[in-house]
């Protein structure tokens, strides 16, 4: 027996049992929920019960906003209170989620004993404190619960921090919310679950099963039942076709995604909210999908072009494949900045730096925005506006501060404490069609695309914005669904501002076929998608989109001032837009529009997606096509020399005082090195990171990078990263002597070159605060790999021997220098940095920590890298 075959054997046995199990019929009233549940949701209650019964781990896969947790919660309740089992049960969730589970188990299955453990250190501890003393005064009870819980809330981060405690629990069984954190097998998260916690039975939640490829389903499913569906490699090789349908035989993807429904539909149940509404099973308020094609203004196409211009050597390497996909990616992010203001670019913005029109006349996507938003405030909607760069939404809030719109901000720059405030703030409201809005609260909810966690609801929201698009499709559709949802009162309107003709539509274009796996795999049953790209590889994704920029047409570069955008035309448009949900609908099918700015100025009105030649565009690899259009442009570009912008930041210009002074800075220096020179001191002290002027500069400048929280040492990064440079970095103090403890033992075990060039630092003057000195490690006995290693040491800390404490607190201005150093040095390198989790462990106040935890990831976006911050105490240098 094949793969396959045993695949689909199991199947088998499952839906046999399924049939036997529907006989034994179960009474929703003993389940003790005061919810009133819809068909959909009692159907997928039967059948976790069913699968319970069955001995199978399953994964719910419903779309967000269709009642996930309840149906969890309701299994958990019939757990209790019809099988007698008393637990524990055990339920991992994002921390943003949490205050959800806690509402939703109080209001509708109040039998439930549930704890949320989650909070501080010290808040922690006193919880495990209150668990022993209830254990041991029950123990001498044979009536009593043996815990003080039946299910016990936590967050993944915390499952990873107290995983000693918590996985001495027998967890009866154990519901996992969000379960796309668990689609990468090589995690820790994924590792420490499956090999340290004892969880026979288990339940994984997910809106959205499968995001990218089929590596990441088999994770899940891996996850559930490790037996049944093996090795991945087995499991690629046996729907290789259905994974890869833009180059195999169709008939075969065809038979290989019959297959893999079949066995899926055992372990997994998935309903989307357009199925349900055509079924009649599910009522929601409609959706209405709106592209609105935006224009480039005159500033934005010269800084679109500008980058073009500038990155030609880089495209035309393209074609010969002497161009590497970091270097691509960064063409990608500078082109797209542009698309959203060109104001992200430092040196763009008139000098003196205040809140003006300007500030919406820079942007074809701003104009657009500034109608719509009057628009919807005068009628008595309120928006969820999405973006993706916090640089963006920074823009966004200016913007919001001109016009006087009250808002509410949610991105990974809010704390924890804030960001359940700004949700709640805008949730408590209702939707109200009443021409003064601010009375019900906040208008307008800005929020980073991927914020938060995913899973909120914010129906009091019935109009979306997304001013940005995510890389990842999945994402916009998950992001739509927290005003799309179950409570949801009003008719929807989500609208997508793209620039027409540039990198942007080339995205968009791209990110509906990337949905077509996905669709394959677990959305509609029909199979009619001979000859459509599926997710493909990342590289091939890459290579497409740059062949794309070939949508923006060379004929079109000479910039007028002229040409300023028609603002009746914008007025119109948005009348027409949001006019759009209150026009009567023929049926109950959700709609999607495209429009286009220039079209409407001609008269012509909304086209149905799908409808439009547009939509079906693909730049493929046609690399012949894309050569051509290089040279057009090239040529266009020689002729029309004026339009090119020099770009630069115009702060700061020096006067003869600042230059006198900076030749004498100059002068010292030279003699100080000429001194260490004779006395044969190297310094390795790294100079401070030369900060892009202009976005044709910002080659080592990515969106790409991410903090990454693990469990491990952080001086032994090799087994996070096996193979590939790292950075090792810690702080240290300007005092030159070198530590015990924590990490200075751990980085002494490492190398002693390490603690010598501290010291040697200081006895040459050589340690100041903000310097960060890189270290080599050029020992193989010292690393686990022979990949390249450093430490970089961060003077972050002052020491005076006259002070009560003589070292003081970690300077967080020092600590951001060194930061931009370090991030700078390893994209240099192409290497990670691994740190210890600073400011977290040295008390109960973790203020410190949510501002070092900003700058990492401000960081690693900057630069492209990975920080990997490792939870394990060791101590803070």
């Amino acid at each position: 027996m094949n793969y396959s075959q045993r695949l689909i054997a199991a199947a088998k046995c499952v839906y046999a049992g399924e049939v036997r199990a529907a006989e034994a019929r179960v009474n929703l009233e003993d389940l003790q929920i005061s919810a009133t549940l819809k068909p959909h949701q009692l159907e997928g209650i039967l059948w976790l019960i069913q699968r319970y019964h069955l001995g199978v781990n399953v994964v719910l896969g419903d779309e967000m906003g269709l009642g996930k947790t309840l149906q969890a919660i309701s299994l958990l309740s019939y757990l209790k209170e019809c099988q007698r089992t008393s637990g524990p049960f055990l339920v991992l969730c994002p921390l943003s989620v949490t205050d959800g589970w806690v509402s939703e188990v109080a209001n509708f299955a109040s039998k439930l004993r549930l704890l949320r453990y989650v909070g501080e250190k010290e808040h922690r501890r006193n919880l495990r404190r209150n668990m022993y003393e209830y254990v041991k005064e029950q123990s001498f009870s044979s009536n009593a619960p043996s815990l003080p819980f039946d299910v016990l809330l936590t967050t993944y981060d915390i499952a990873l921090l107290d995983q000693d405690f918590l996985s001495q629990f027998p967890w009866h069984y154990v519901v996992i919310d969000e379960a796309q954190r668990l689609k990468n097998p090589s995690s820790v998260l994924y590792n420490v679950l499956s090999e340290q916690f004892v969880m026979p039975r288990k339940l994984l939640m997910s809106g959205t099963p499968i995001q990218n490829n089929l590596s990441e389903l088999w994770a899940l499913m891996n996850f559930c039942m490790p037996s049944i569906f093996g090795k991945l490699e087995q499991f690629l090789s046996a729907f290789k076709e259905a994974g890869e349908t833009s180059n195999c035989d169709a008939e075969k993807a065809n038979e290989q995604f019959k297959i893999l429904k079949y066995v899926l539909g055992a372990f997994m149940l998935r309903r989307t909210k357009s199925k349900l509404i055509e079924s009649g099973t599910l009522s929601l308020p409609h959706l209405t999908e709106i592209t609105m094609m935006a224009p480039l203004v005159p500033l934005q196409k010269k800084v679109y072009i500008s980058i073009l211009r500038k990155e030609l050597p880089k495209l035309l390497a393209l074609a010969s494949g002497a161009s590497n996909a970091q270097s691509l990616h960064n063409v990608v992010i500078q082109l797209r900045k542009a698309c959203s203001h060109p104001y992200i670019f430092p040196g763009i913005e008139p000098e003196p730096y205040q809140e003006g029109e300007h500030l919406v006349q820079a942007s074809g996507k701003l104009l657009i925005l500034d109608q719509l938003l009057l628009k919807l405030h005068n009628t008595g909607h309120r928006v969820l506006l999405f973006a993706q760069m916090t640089h963006t939404l920074d823009i966004l809030q200016d913007f919001l501060e001109l016009r006087k719109y009250t808002y509410e901000r949610l991105d990974g720059s809010i704390r924890a404490e804030e960001r359940f405030a700004a949700i709640r703030s805008f949730s408590l409201q209702s939707v109200k069609k009443s021409l003064n809005s601010d009375a019900d609260g906040p208008f307008v909810f800005l929020i980073s695309t991927r914020a938060g966690g995913v899973g909120l609801n914010l129906v009091a929201a019935d109009t979306v914005i997304f001013y940005e698009q995510d890389w990842n499709p999945q994402v916009d559709k998950q992001a739509l669904q927290r005003a799309h949802r179950i409570g949801q009162m009003n008719h929807v309107l989500s609208i997508n501002l793209v620039i027409g003709q540039t990198i942007e539509e080339v995205i968009m274009r791209r990110a509906e076929r990337k949905l077509q796996l996905s669709y394959n795999v677990v959305g509609e049953d029909n199979l009619d998608n001979e000859g459509k790209d599926t997710a493909g590889a990342e590289s091939g994704d890459l290579r497409s989109l740059i062949f794309g920029l070939r949508m923006f047409d060379p004929t079109e570069m000479s910039i007028e001032e002229s040409g300023q955008v028609n603002k009746s035309g914008l007025i119109a448009l948005a009348e027409k837009v949001s006019a759009i949900r209150h026009e009567p609908r023929s049926d109950s099918h959700d709609k999607k529009f495209e429009i286009n700015h220039m079209d409407m100025l001609r008269g012509c009105d909304l086209v149905m997606k799908g409808d439009s030649e547009s939509v079906a565009f693909d730049p493929g690899l046609d690399e012949a096509a894309y050569l051509s259009w290089v040279e057009k442009f090239k040529q266009a570009s020689l002729s029309n020399e004026s339009i090119m912008l020099e770009l630069g930041n115009r702060r700061g210009v020096p006067d003869d005082k600042h230059l006198k002074a900076e030749a004498a800075r100059k002068k010292a220096e030279e003699k100080k090195l000429s001194k260490w020179e004779a006395l044969g001191y190297h310094s390795l002290s790294i100079s401070s990171p030369v900060r892009p002027t202009s976005p044709a500069d910002q080659d080592d400048i990515s969106d790409s990078g991410s903090v990454h929280f693990v469990y491990g040492d952080c001086t032994r990064p090799s087994r996070v990263c096996p193979s590939e440079p790292t950075v090792i970095f810690s702080c240290v103090d300007d005092s030159g002597n070198w530590g015990h403890g924590g990490m200075f033992n751990a980085l002494t075990k490492l190398s002693a070159n390490i603690s010598n060039a501290y010291q040697r630092a200081s006895e040459f003057g050589d340690l100041h605060l903000g310097d960060l000195h890189l270290i080599e490690i050029t020992d193989d006995r010292c690393t686990d790999s022979n990949a390249p290693q450093w430490v970089a040491l961060a003077v972050v800390q002052s020491y005076n021997p006259r002070r009560k404490v003589p070292r003081s607190n970690i300077s967080i201005a020092d600590l951001e220098v060194c930061l931009a150093k370090a991030s700078f040095s390893a994209a240099q390198n192409s290497a990670s940095i691994h740190m210890p989790r600073i400011g977290y462990q040295d008390g109960s106040d973790r203020s410190e920590w949510y501002t070092v935890e900003r700058l990492l990831r401000k960081y690693a976006a900057l630069y492209g890298i990975n920080i990997y911050v490792n939870v394990e105490n060791l101590g803070v240098s």
